[in-house]
Formats: C-alpha cells, structure tokens, sequence
C-alpha cells in the first residue's frame, strides 16, 4: 500500500552477529508487558560503524555484568539539535514497543523476536558476503538469497515511518485499497492501521519467500500483472483477496535484480536514519529505479530496476531516466540452474506461468540453484555520489552514523560543494563544523551556525585549505546575491573559468557528465573526424550582451536535454546555474572538435543565428573559409575534383567542418542543412512502398563517398533539388553565375546536400534507397562506402 520515502545460515559461533532485543529491566522476553527497545536497523548492523574494536557477545555480556554500562558506542549526529557525540547502539535507530502486538495476549514481543531470528540469519550472509570482498565475487544459494531479499523487504516494511500511514484507511495514496482495507480490518477483528501492520508484518515473517511468491503467483494467475497493477493505480482491490500484501513482496522481488556495491578505497558509506530501503531515481516520472540498503562502511545492497538490465538497453531506449546513480554500472547475479540441459537455464518451469516459476523455485530442486555475484567496486566520485543520495534525503528530525570522522568529513564537504545541494546541506554545517575541530591538519572554510553567510563571505579564505574552497565561496556568493552580474551567460563563463582552474570537485564531475553524454552523441553522428580535434581553434567570449545570452540559453538547455544530457529544469538560482554552467562547458569542450561543432551547428536553423556570438569575429577558420572559397572561384576550371559533388564534398569540410566559424558562407550553409534535415526528417516518417517501409531507418555507420562521376554527380544533385523544392518551403536552388556570391549560393545549396545526405544514409536510410533505387537502371551508382551499387545490372 503506501511506500513514501523522501523523494544460509551457518548458525552457533554466529549467533552474536544479530540484534538482541534492548530491554529496558534486562529480563528475558515474557509474554507480559515490558518496555523493550526495538530497533528499526539492526543491531549487527551498527556494530560495523562501531567506535572500537567489535566484541563479541559473551565479551559484551561481561563488560555490561561488571559496569552496568552498553560496551557498543557509534559516532551520532543529531540533526534537529547539531549535536555530534557518541552514543551506545542499545538506544539509537530504534522506537520503544513499536513490534509490540497487544492482541497477542501470549507474547507480546513475538514479533521482535521473529525479527530477531531473521536478523541473525541475514548477519551469516552478511558476514559470509565482507569475507568475500577481497575476491570481487560473492555465491549465493537460492535459500540464502530468497532470505536476504526477505530481510531487505522486511528491513523496508518495518519502518516506524510506516506503521501507521502503510494502510491508513484515509490516506490518499490508499485511495483505491480503502474498501479491501476496510474489510479486511472487519473480518480480523482489526481496529486501527498500526494493526493491520503488525498482522501484515507477522505474515512476512512467518511466511517462507517462497510461501509468499506462490501466494502472489496464484493472484498473478487469476488476475494478471496488468489487472494488479489496475487494482492498486485505479479501480478497487477486491474485499476477498487477504494475501494481496503478498503481491506488493512479489514485485519488490521480481522488478528489482540484486547487486553488490563496495567503497571506493580510503572511502566509506554512511548510514542515515532511512537509509534501508529509500528509493532513488526516476523511469519516465516514475519513482524506484533503485531501492539502497547500507549494511556497512563498506558494502551498500542495491536492488535496481531491472528495466536498467544490460539487456534491456535496446527496449528501453525512449524512457527518460533521471538518477545519481547511472553512471555504476553493476552487472546482474550470473545463475546456474542445476536442474538445466547446461547449468543456465531452468529445464522444467514455463516462464510465461507465476505459478509453474514459484513452484520449481520453491522446490528441493530449485534450492541447489546458485548465483554469482560480481561486487561493483566503485570510484571515490561514485561513492560520493551514493552519500549524497542519502544526505540530501536527511530530514530536519533525522540522524546519521558514520565509522570514520576524516571520511565524514570529505563526503559531507563534497556534498555541501554542489549547487543544488546548498539548502539541504545547510543540515550538515554544525557536524561539519564540529568535525573540522577535531582534526588539527585541516581549517574549516566553513561558516560556524552562529554566523551568518555574509560573514564567511566577506573574508578572505585560503585557497589551499580545501580542494573546492573557491568555487564554494564563489557559488555562495551568487546563490546568496552578494555577487551580481550583466548577464547569466557572464555568471556562467566566469563559474566555467574557476571550474578549469580547480581540483577535481563533485560539482564539477556531475557537470561533466552530463557534457560528456551530449558531446558523445554529437561525435557519433558525424560520418569522420575532421583535422584539428582538440585544438582550441577559438575561445569564447567571457561577456556576451543579455538578449544573446537569453537567447542561448533558450537554445541550448533543450538542445542539450534531446542530446541526452540530464538538465534540472528548475526554477531556483541553483538549478538555473548548474543547467546554463553545464552549456558553457560544453560549448567550451564542442568548440575544440570541428565534428561535434558541426553536429552541434545543423541541429536546427537557430544554432547558426545564436553561436557565432561566443566567439570574436573573424575566428582563424573564418580566414581559411574566405581564402579557399576565393581562391577556388578563380581555378574553378582546373580544380582538380572529379565532380561537382566532389567539390561540395571538401568545400563542405572546409566551410562547415573546420571548427567555430563567424562567417556568412559556414552559416549559411548550416542554417539551410538544418531546415532540410529538419524538413526530410519529418516527412519520411511516413509511409513508404514496400519493401522500404519495414526495413530498418538506421544506419549508423553509413559513411558517404566523396568521389563520383561528374554524370551521377549531376543527376544526384537535380534529383535532390527537385525534392527540395517540393518539400522545402520557400526553397529555391541557386543556378550559380560568373560572379563569387552567385558561384557561393550555388556551392552553398550543394554542400547542404551532403549534408542532407550524410544525415539520411545514417537516419532515414529506407527512405534514401527509396530514392536512389529510382535511379536509371545500368547506372551502377553508388553513394556509401562498403556498400553495394544502386541501379546496378
């Protein structure tokens, strides 16, 4: 029901591991009423993020025995308050009584110690699972895993957070539960939903994984993944389905794969207040890409959607994803089916049936399957990444537990450092400044709580004294108005400028990203590389006037987003800072590769009215353009190409793949090859004859040739403006003259004409042999490299 979230046991010398229920007058459990501290992460847990050297149980027990005191302390930090101490692990992450069921007259606390129980069982595996990490691979029986997946699900579920909203009767995201919950609670004598959650809490525990999938399967059979997911989005659940909490376990289990995710070296997770089971990501608006689970400095459990599979890539190409965390890429356990003709498949299930599946899964046979876990080592920036996905979803009541201060304090500094993550960072400034404090080779740049924002900066500070520490003043200074400037491009180029001078910072990484993904995009559609790659053939302006500015912004932010880049879209200075910083540093990376410039220039007739104004007129290809084009004018009859398509094939390289341009000639040329791409892009999206309409539109690797004869080269540039001029509003080709603007407009219209080609031999390729096989047969024309004539006999 609701799941709201901001944004095999090798047991004896193991039993220490789990978490000991803490009560308060140290008894045994009894069925009679006790104050007992129950804890929603467990014990063995926190015992990985203790101060000290971890005991063991029959150490602990003595310690407490001869000094009354918990021998267990972790670092806590206390968000409400700022405060930042040690505290012992009996009374932190936990609520008094909250597994308490008091309709259960003969044990009160017999969930706590189901909990217990599972807990001590996941501890094995959990332990089983760091002895493994030197290796990079981790094996899991079918019964160890079904009860880690059991654990996590459990973890998740029982969150205090939960207990009394998961099936409020009244609350809105049960709206279409409300009458499967209302009757339910009337046949079970259940007055409140705290109760229902209990019930539903000692159904988890008591049922098997498998128990629990069939109950699920025999609903899947009956009424179809598409009629559940109906009955909780829209309509009503039936009053009579009393195991339908069993198919919210069955989609935790089937949509998610398992992966493993280990620290970066000298790096360590935290742990947060909610850190076990929140949710991060989003597929098209919809939340859960990925649910997080710390279990210890070291190693994060992380269930990711399997939309995100490896092998789903080439279905899911047109789902927007939104997510920290793609950049990891951990791979999908590797199974071995003992019961399979080779150990990979599973020879006696039908996979189209939940039922046949739950039924080998639960089975003798299905228990020997094993599963090969691959751990996910992940870089420093990574590891920060993850940190930050659970600090900026800290609340103001909340806590954290960390094992080393040093670490603490680089990840809570390389949150703080992001733009979007100021306000929210603003939680951490006591712990940081309290951390700070106590390490004697390092000076906190920092404001203390009690100072204002103005105060820190209005000083002078140390560049040295922190990696990111003038970037930091300097975004501060923005987001807090004391630093005002002309224009957003300005403010943008100057945060670009510091960024190329800076160590390497979390800001800047998460904006290189996004620039690599767009710049990437643009190289792969070019058909070759150009000269000069790299070099910086022009720099771009540090002030541009405020109407260009705007006027690029409104450009390039939807540019970037269609070339794949993830751009905030926000309204705040934050996100608006980040989105027009990550389009000067691509502008900045695009200008030194003529072939992601030329991409970037034909993406739309705009770009050639709005990019020129980075650069100072008369960039050093503006020379080039001008002297060639002159010079070729003038030896025109004894030029040396074959063809005239010959020609517009390196003049195109010249004018148009050379690099930032300011020239009439290179604009030109690129506004005209956008609106035909743009035009012949929409208009063969429709039908075509056969065979052409169902052959494949892309071509990736279609490369032009750039000699031809001087007759196909004729024929192909009349075939192609006759197109134009049917399809192109307001198209008429140039018919050239004796005169250098006469000759360019011819030259112009040609050279966009290889463009226009180059673009539909890679996108839009049924449609061009459409067009080419209408060629006069005998001709033997051929248009693309590796490839086969045309019209051949």
């Amino acid at each position: 029901m609701t799941r709201r979230r901001r944004n095999t046991p090798k047991q004896q010398a193991r039993t220490e591991l789990a978490g000991e229920a803490q009560k308060t007058d140290g008894s045994p459990s009894s069925c009679a009423p006790m104050t007992q501290y129950q804890h929603f992460i467990p014990r063995f847990i926190l015992r990985r993020f203790q101060v000290g050297p971890v005991k063991s149980k029959t150490e602990r027990q003595k310690e407490f025995r001869h000094t009354g005191v918990d021998p267990e302390y972790v670092h806590y930090y206390d968000i409400a308050t700022g405060s930042l101490d040690i505290r012992p692990i009996g009374k932190v992450y936990g609520v008094p009584n909250v597994y308490q069921d008091v309709r259960n007259t003969y044990n009160i606390n017999e969930l706590e110690e189901k909990l217990a129980d599972l807990e001590r069982h996941a501890a094995s595996i959990i332990k089983d699972l760091h002895e493994a990490l030197p290796q990079g691979t981790f094996t899991l029986k079918r019964r160890s895993l079904e009860l880690l997946r059991k654990f996590l699900f459990i973890m998740h579920y029982r969150n205090v957070s939960y207990s009394g909203t998961y099936f409020q009767v009244d609350h809105p995201e049960n709206a279409g539960g409300r009458q499967w919950i209302e009757s339910f609670m009337k046949a079970k004598g259940i007055h409140s939903a705290v109760e229902i959650w209990l019930h539903f809490l000692k159904y988890y525990l008591d049922s098997s994984h498998s128990d629990i999938m069939r109950d699920a399967a025999e609903l899947v059979e009956k009424y179809g993944e598409e009629g559940l997911q109906k009955m909780m989005m829209e309509s009503h659940i039936p009053p009579d389905l009393e195991h339908f909490p069993a198919y919210t376990y069955h989609t935790h289990a089937n949509n998610y794969f398992f992966s493993i995710w280990e620290a970066a070296e000298g790096e360590e997770f935290i742990l947060t207040h909610n850190a076990f089971g929140l949710w991060e990501g989003l597929a098209d608006g919809h939340p859960d890409l990925h649910r997080i689970f710390i279990v210890s400095p070291r190693v994060a459990l992380i269930l990711r959607n399997i939309v995100l599979r490896p092998e789903m890539k080439a279905y899911v190409k047109r789902i927007s994803f939104v997510s920290s965390l793609l950049n990891v890429n951990p791979a999908p356990p590797t199974p071995s089916y003992v019961s399979g003709k080779d150990g990979t498949h599973i020879g006696h299930a039908d996979w189209n049936s939940a039922t046949s599946l739950a039924r080998y899964r639960s089975s003798q046979e299905g228990a020997n399957d094993s599963f090969l876990f691959k751990i996910t080592k992940l870089s420093r920036p990574q590891t920060l990444e993850l940190n930050s996905v659970l600090l900026v979803n800290v609340r103001k009541t909340g806590s954290l537990t960390f094992l080393s201060r040093r670490s603490m304090l680089r990840t809570a500094r390389a949150f703080r450092s992001l733009p979007a993550n100021f306000h929210a960072s603003e939680l951490l400034v006591p712990l940081i400044a309290r951390l700070t404090d106590t390490m004697e080779t390092e000076v906190s740049a920092l404001r203390p709580p009690s100072q204002s924002p103005a105060a820190v900066l209005g000083q002078d500070v140390d560049a040295l004294t922190l990696v990111d520490v003038v970037l930091y003043v300097l975004l501060m200074q923005i987001c807090t108005g004391i630093r005002q400037f002309e224009t957003a491009y300005d403010r943008a180029h100057l945060v670009f400028r510091i960024m190329e001078k800076s160590k390497p910072t979390s800001f800047a990484d998460e904006i290189s990203r996004e620039v690599e993904k767009a710049f990437k995009v643009c190289k792969d559609s070019e058909d070759e590389m150009p000269v000069g790659e790299g070099v910086s053939f022009a720099p771009l302006l540090s002030s541009i006037s405020n109407e260009s500015s705007s006027q690029l912004f409104q450009f390039m932010i939807p540019c970037m987003s269609r070339l794949g880049a993830v751009m905030s879209g926000g309204e705040g200075i934050l996100e608006e800072l980040q989105d027009e910083v990550t389009v000067v540093c691509f502008l900045a990376r695009a200008s030194t590769s003529p072939a992601v410039w030329h991409a970037l220039s034909c993406t739309s007739p705009q770009a050639p009215e709005i990019l020129p104004r980075l650069f100072k007129k008369g960039t050093p290809r503006d020379g080039t353009v001008v002297n060639v084009t002159r010079f070729m004018h003038e030896r025109v009859a004894s030029s040396g190409f074959s063809s005239g398509f010959h020609m517009a094939y390196s003049l195109r390289g010249i004018c148009g793949m050379a690099g930032p341009t300011t020239n009439p000639v290179s604009q030109n040329y690129y506004r005209l090859t956008a609106s035909i791409i743009q035009c012949l892009g929409r208009m063969t999206l429709g039908s075509l004859p056969e065979p052409y309409s169902s052959q494949p539109r892309e071509r990736p690797k279609a490369r032009l040739l750039f000699k031809m004869s001087e007759e196909h080269s004729e024929l192909l540039f009349s075939n192609m403006k006759m197109i134009l001029r049917k399809a192109l509003p307001g198209y008429e080709p140039s018919p050239g003259g004796s005169t250098l603007g006469q000759t360019l407009g011819k030259w112009i219209d040609e050279m966009a004409i290889v463009g226009c080609l180059s673009w539909l031999g890679k996108h839009r390729r049924n449609f061009l042999d459409f067009i080419l096989d209408g060629f006069p047969q005998g001709m033997n024309f051929k248009l693309f490299e590796d490839e086969e004539a045309t019209g051949s006999t």
